[in-house]
């Protein structure tokens, strides 16, 4: 009785009021709550003493559009360069560009973190939670075990033939002008090395978990890349959103991609079932060879197949789907942009790519000989693909973790619960401090006394560190290493002159007051995007 003479009584009051008064009372009201909560951001939040752009102190919203332009890891670093090696990046982000903050958020494995919420988007649109994205720790920890044999130094040795046959593929269509013709010492035309570098990241990541290349250095698929961006973009950027938690179900179902009148959606529907259909053939593949008693083929997945826990259980369908387009967006993206920035330096500093095409053709007698363990015993190419790495780490913005119920000390420094920390790659790979002369690319800092490459490495975070670190990075270098070694083993390269070193800052599309002219430039869209460099090669004289 009394709640409904309550309702007549609010219907009352409203109905007093016409639609014009009731829009300015809701404008006022909001209004002055949006005032309020910016003066507590400012003054008594816990977060309000520490320095940062007045803007991001008040509102999530100029880290959203960051995430949009693709300069997010350039406004952290600028940053960290006015205010400090601590700086508020959100009304409850602090960034750290430091080593001791490092291994207290990530290499500590009792750090009191966990990932936080906008892991919850980061693969939505797989469908399941792939081992990047899961938060719950125990979870997470079972998921990576089940992984870790497919990336052990046993499962490296046998990995290694069918990253041979990608290069080779790699460098044949890359080079074939060089093939063709009388002049066997002409050089070819300029050739976008940023296209072939991203087509051999999804071919051998392909081979390596399903059993065969996707072809696109053969000309199939080759609106994989620009899905996987767009892709990375939308999730960057929707995961800060203020409703993400309303968008991530919707997500979460990618049948509906199919119906969306937009070819990006359907685009990406496509690579989803790319890596479902390969999975499930793979597989098929396995059982044949197994049933049959034939020689399995001991890639990713086989190694997968058959990883138990101390119980018996192994990944479901659903997990293993969900890794299988993880594996492919990510572990062939960042191949591409290292490879890209490790010939981009090495063309920009003339002595460097000598002193390393020297140690490649004098520690190999042929291009056939480049194989491990040699190959991690050529301390030049160690400081290149180290150096190309810091410079232009693939993930350039902080790896986000929620500080949990009793807080966590960083850097002397106590951060309170549900306070969301980070080390942002790209700031602590220029830091001063970490890396002197940061913006210069010198393999030699990798050489160097113990005492100098120590600081180096504790400050290294290209994979990130601790529990959550890229799992396939050994993978990763391998493919690297042998890209560079067998290209330049084989041939000379060098910039058109009509064309010059495009990759770097200050022109086309890496125009702005915060892309420096002579560094190779990432659009920072949750994994990095690029162009250039645009290079010729030529067979070498021997």
């Amino acid at each position: 009785m009394a709640l409904a003479s309550l309702k007549d009584h609010t219907s009352a009051i409203l109905q007093s009021f016409s639609y014009a008064e009731l829009l300015a009372i809701a404008v006022t009201t909001y209004t002055i709550y949006s005032v309020l909560r910016i003066v507590y951001r400012l003054t008594l939040h816990p977060l309000a003493k520490y320095p940062g752009n007045f803007i991001e102190k008040i509102s999530d919203w100029p880290t959203i559009y960051y995430c949009y332009c693709g300069d997010r890891h350039l406004r952290i670093q600028e940053a960290h360069r006015k205010y400090g090696t601590v700086v508020r990046i959100g009304p409850n982000m602090l960034d750290f560009n430091t080593a001791t903050a490092l291994s207290a958020i990530h290499r500590d494995k009792n750090a009191n973190v966990k990932k936080a919420d906008w892991y919850h988007t980061v693969d939505a649109g797989s469908g399941a939670r792939s081992v990047q994205s899961v938060v719950d720790k125990p979870y997470h920890a079972f998921r990576r075990k089940m992984l870790l044999p497919a990336f052990s130094e046993t499962a490296l040795r046998e990995h290694e033939k069918f990253v041979h046959n990608n290069v080779t593929t790699l460098i044949d269509e890359m080079c074939k002008e060089c093939n063709q013709g009388d002049d066997k010492s002409a050089w070819t035309s300029p050739v976008d090395f940023m296209l072939f570098a991203a087509w051999y990241g999804f071919d051998y990541t392909a081979d390596l978990a399903f059993g065969s290349p996707m072809g696109l250095l053969q000309n199939e698929h080759r609106y994989v890349p620009d899905v996987v961006k767009w892709t990375s973009q939308f999730l960057y950027y929707v995961g800060y959103l203020p409703f993400a938690p309303l968008i991530r179900p919707i997500l979460i179902y990618t049948s509906i991609m199919k119906h969306i009148p937009s070819k990006n959606t359907r685009d990406t529907y496509k690579f989803f079932q790319i890596g479902e259909e390969r999975l499930i053939a793979r597989q098929a593949a396995e059982e044949r060879s197994v049933k049959n008693d034939k020689d399995v083929r001991r890639d990713i997945f086989h190694f997968i197949f058959h990883a138990r826990d101390e119980s018996g259980v192994a990944l479901s369908q659903e997990e293993m789907i969900a890794d299988a387009s993880f594996f492919l967006a990510a572990g062939s993206d960042g191949v591409g942009i290292a490879l890209g920035a490790a010939l981009y330096y090495l063309l920009q500093n003339p002595e460097t790519l000598k002193i390393l095409t020297t140690e490649l053709r004098s520690s190999f007698a042929s291009a056939d000989e480049i194989r491990l363990p040699k190959l991690n015993q050529l301390p030049y190419l160690y400081g290149v693909v180290e150096e190309a790495l810091r410079m232009v780490p693939c993930v350039a913005s902080p790896f986000p973790r929620e500080v949990l119920p009793g807080g966590l000390t960083i850097d002397d420094l106590y951060i309170p619960a549900g306070t969301v920390v980070g080390t942002s790659p790209y700031a602590l790979h220029h830091n001063e401090d970490n890396y002197p002369d940061s913006f210069a690319f010198k393999p030699e800092r990798w050489l160097g006394d113990e005492e100098s490459v120590a600081r180096a490495k504790s400050a290294f975070n290209t994979f990130s560190v601790g529990q959550y670190n890229c799992i396939g990075k050994n993978v990763a270098y391998l493919s690297i290493k042998l890209v560079i070694a067998k290209l330049l083993w084989e041939y000379e390269v060098r910039v058109p002159e009509e064309v010059g070193l495009i990759g770097g800052g200050g022109r086309g599309a890496w125009k702005g007051d915060l892309r420096r002219e002579n560094e190779y430039q990432l659009l920072d869209y949750l994994v990095g995007y690029r162009e250039g460099p645009i290079v010729q090669f030529r067979k070498r004289e021997v």
